[in-house]
């Protein structure tokens, strides 16, 4: 069903105040910006090389991101995964009797849509698109995969499964970490069902005060370690932690819009 995750939306206070610091930090420039106003918000896509970031900034508090704003602050509230045929998708996601939104496509700002509620995906509004703006851009950044968060690793890979046809690439184990982990590919990218064994750590912190859903993302760089040295002198905050011969380095999420963000090496 899914044939690649198309953006990954983060919800802002001040749209321009975001967009500046996407590319003052990380060197992304805004594609597109538009007001939405049947659905509350003003919107900008940002791309990287592969993935896109869609920046939202509510003008209606009643509106979905405005409440969510209330509720959780500014971080991500979405992900988009792209379809080739949006009328198929909806019907096979009613087939499989998958909780939808609207049961209809609606045109959205990227393309032809449909939302799959939060509990049928596992904490993860997940926006379902047929693609009709496109805003193909070169640079060094691409998306890894995308971290979700989960108390059962197991039944969540089976859901997605299910639900959305994506198959287990494989497991992983993260004993330094108390975190296992199932890897389901999406086109050039993956998502990661990552569940703590433990009741430390952050993973298990995320699931204990805002359940399960969207933990982090991971983005691809060149030079990895230039960047994060680039990211520390703009004043943000990167934790940095070896693991084996490699080292995580994560942006700090209450430095950069509630939204955490780890740089790896391409390799």
């Amino acid at each position: 069903m899914f044939t690649s995750i198309d953006h990954i939306g983060v919800v802002v206070r001040d749209l321009k105040e975001a967009t500046d610091a996407f590319e003052r930090v990380f060197g992304l420039k805004i594609a597109v910006q538009e007001p939405i106003p049947e659905r509350g918000l003003i919107a900008a896509l940002v791309p990287t090389a592969d993935v896109r970031f869609e920046l939202m900034e509510p003008t209606d508090p009643e509106s979905a991101v405005g409440r969510f704003m209330a509720r959780r602050g500014e971080g991500i509230q979405h992900i988009c995964f792209e379809v080739d045929d949006i009328l198929q998708a909806i019907a096979t996601l009613k087939e499989r009797e998958v909780q939808i939104i609207q049961g209809e496509p609606e045109t959205g700002f990227v393309g032809d849509v449909e939302f799959v509620h939060p509990r049928a995906a596992n904490g993860v509004l997940t926006e379902v698109a047929q693609i009709t703006r496109r805003t193909p851009t070169e640079h060094d950044l691409s998306l890894h995969h995308i971290t979700i968060a989960t108390p059962d690793r197991d039944a969540a890979v089976a859901n997605w499964t299910k639900s959305f046809g994506l198959t287990l690439d494989r497991t992983s184990e993260r004993e330094n970490a108390d975190i296992i982990a199932g890897w389901m590919g999406v086109g050039s990218a993956e998502v990661e069902f990552a569940q703590p064994t433990s009741d430390e750590g952050p993973l298990a912190k995320f699931i204990s005060e805002r359940g399960p859903g969207v933990f982090g993302i991971v983005l691809e760089s060149s030079d990895a370690a230039g960047l994060a040295e680039h990211v520390k002198a703009q004043g943000i905050r990167v934790i940095e932690d070896p693991e084996g011969d490699s080292i995580i380095r994560v942006v700090h999420p209450k430095d950069f819009f509630g939204t955490l963000i780890m740089i790896n090496q391409r390799n």
